[in-house]
């Protein structure tokens, strides 16, 4: 994506649903630091990568058995870390699309986050214990974030009496953008802010008096939004010393409904806060300045479980209990006159008025010049200028990120891959060892043979020497391997000769077979014409009694007074028996 050409005056913030994406019972979304990938977790505890840019699965991470309760980036977006409510963090190494560390504790987790400037450092939130802060840079070190015990209601005075009698757990944890403080919520709404090098308590305040769910950061780090059991989202300008101050509080004033998520839009100009409503899928936008609200999403009616804001373009993710992705996105309309400067686009028709030199003619010198002085302008194009509109608040440090995974290959291209590599691996191994001879069996030629009668032969000829009864030497090898591999191909050869042979007998075998009941057809055939041939001359002789004529020894009376034609069985046969009998004799 070309920053460079980004609108700068362009609707700030989505109104429609673009997209949606479906792979899994996602519950969780959050996106990398430039926007290029979308780590979902699921229900069934799969992690699935998506680029973003192409809207298709860049890595499918397997690892949790339970559901998926946080995601985090690195800084280097090489690493991702996952928590889930089975007692276990995964750092995944997303180059490989393999675990790098699993870390496991002795209660679910809430809640993990990296460090801003650290990859091998982050913080976790853990059911009904204190918060821990993970090393791994040199083994796996654990240690508590502050072993402070926090005195409660003694830095507030807003404390409830009845407070003192409850357990006070941290539900969520998170560092500033530049990872020099954690400040971590209770379940009695503290909000306490430490010192992450030495571990000791700078403050505490508390704004509210029901549990806090969530706590994020703007971009530069300057706000910080909290949301509350108490139906309402706050948001607090971040101080240099002292606790953050106070701004603004946001609430659903008609229906009064729980808050699932919050977070600030790319810029920091807008603060969106996910609805909990059982039946609906609403995203509610405000102003960060004034307090008002701007926008209210209207989604499909199912229950919204998270949402994410893209970190550079204005593009919303949130997810739905029933794990799907919407994208929402601002509505584009065609503006044709960007393909064109001198074009105007006009809501309806206008009297033009023609300039008085617009259709002058100009002589054809002074338009010459005025292409030369066009085409003499210089224009660079090789120097590179940064284009970097949404830098953050702290200074690069000159790590290289990633930005796009790679595609990891198959199985079926792993087996061809390494059967390339045996393939290779044996012809080197061949030319080293001088067996340049062909290994395969010798080309056969079949000579066909006219035999006596019916019978055919075939006459097998070989190329190969050794099928000629010759020897084939070759070149001295010392190595007994390789002498046993040649004996077996030898043994190989000879068992082949023997099934050629074997079917050659088969094949003149087949051949008499063919021949003798070729023999047996013909001698049913005779018989059968013989006994037709006798039953036509019966028939003959009952027609010539039913109609007067006698034949006896050869000689015939008729009725119609022809006397003394004496007829021959042998020459009153019909043309086509003789025919007959004449093709029997040959």
């Amino acid at each position: 994506m070309n920053l460079g050409l980004l609108d700068p005056f362009e609707q700030d913030f989505p109104e429609v649903i673009e997209d949606t994406l479906e792979n899994g019972p996602a519950v969780t979304v959050r996106f990398n630091r430039r926007g290029t990938l979308l780590a979902a977790g699921c229900s069934d505890g799969t992690i699935i990568i998506w680029d973003f840019d192409t809207r298709g699965v860049s890595r499918t991470l397997i690892g949790h058995v339970k559901i998926v309760t946080s995601l985090s980036w690195a800084r280097n977006g090489r690493h991702l870390l996952s928590s889930s409510r089975d007692w276990s963090c995964i750092v995944w190494d997303l180059i490989t699309g393999t675990k790098l560390h699993t870390i496991r504790f002795d209660t679910p987790i809430l809640n993990a986050q990296f460090h801003p400037k650290n990859n091998s450092v982050f913080i976790a939130a853990l059911h009904q214990e204190k918060p821990v802060i993970v090393d791994f840079s040199n083994g796996i070190k654990r240690s508590p974030i502050t072993d402070t015990t926090q005195d409660e209601g003694s830095t507030e005075q807003n404390v409830a009496p009845s407070s003192s009698t409850q357990a006070q757990w941290t539900l969520v944890v998170t560092f500033d953008r530049q990872g020099k403080k954690i400040y971590m919520g209770t379940n009695r709404g503290h909000i306490s802010v430490v010192d992450s090098e030495v571990r000791s308590l700078l403050y505490e305040f508390r704004p509210t008096t029901s549990a806090i769910k969530a706590i994020q950061f703007s971009r530069k780090g300057r706000e910080i939004v909290v949301n509350a059991n108490d139906r309402m989202i706050r948001l607090f300008a971040v101080k240099e010393e002292g606790p953050p101050e106070q701004l603004h509080k946001f609430q659903d004033l008609v229906d009064r409904i729980q808050w699932n998520q919050c977070c600030f839009s790319n810029d920091a100009d807008y603060v969106i806060g996910g609805s909990g409503h059982q039946t609906k899928h609403n995203i509610y936008i405000w102003d960060k300045i004034g307090g008002n609200l701007v926008k209210i999403l209207e989604g499909p009616k199912e229950p919204l479980e998270d949402i994410a804001w893209h970190p550079i373009r204005p593009i919303v993710a949130s997810v739905s209990s029933y794990g799907r992705i919407h994208i929402w996105a601002t509505n584009y309309q065609e503006n044709w006159s960007a393909f064109a400067p001198d074009f105007t686009e006009l809501e309806e028709n206008i009297d033009y008025e023609e300039h008085e030199d617009e259709f002058d003619i100009v002589p054809e010198e002074e338009a010459m010049k005025s292409r030369q002085e066009d085409e003499d302008v210089l224009i660079d194009v090789t120097t590179i200028e940064t284009v970097n509109p949404f830098n953050d608040s702290d200074d690069d440090d000159g790590e290289l990120e990633t930005f796009y995974l790679p595609l990891l290959p198959s199985d079926q291209q792993d087996q061809e891959l390494l059967h390339q590599k045996h393939h290779h691996l044996r012809q080197h191994h061949r030319r080293y060892l001088g067996n340049h001879h062909n290994y395969a069996h010798g080309h056969r030629q079949h000579r066909h043979v006219q035999g006596q009668g019916s019978s055919l032969k075939y006459e097998i000829l070989s190329s190969s020497p050794s099928e000629r009864g010759h020897s084939m030497r070759h070149d001295v090898v010392d190595h007994p391997v390789e002498r046993e591999r040649e004996r077996e191909r030898e043994r190989e050869r000879e068992r082949e000769r023997v099934r050629v042979r074997d079917r050659e007998q088969d094949r003149d075998i087949d051949f008499h077979e063919r021949d003798r009941e070729r023999d047996q057809d013909q001698d049913h055939e005779d018989l059968h014409r013989k006994k037709r041939r006798s039953d036509d001359e019966d028939l003959e002789v009952n027609d010539g009694n039913k109609h007067g004529h006698g034949y006896e020894n050869g000689s015939s009376s008729s009725l119609n007074g022809h006397h003394g034609h004496n007829y021959d069985r042998e020459q009153r046969k019909r043309p086509e028996d003789h025919s007959r009998s004449i093709e029997r004799q040959r």
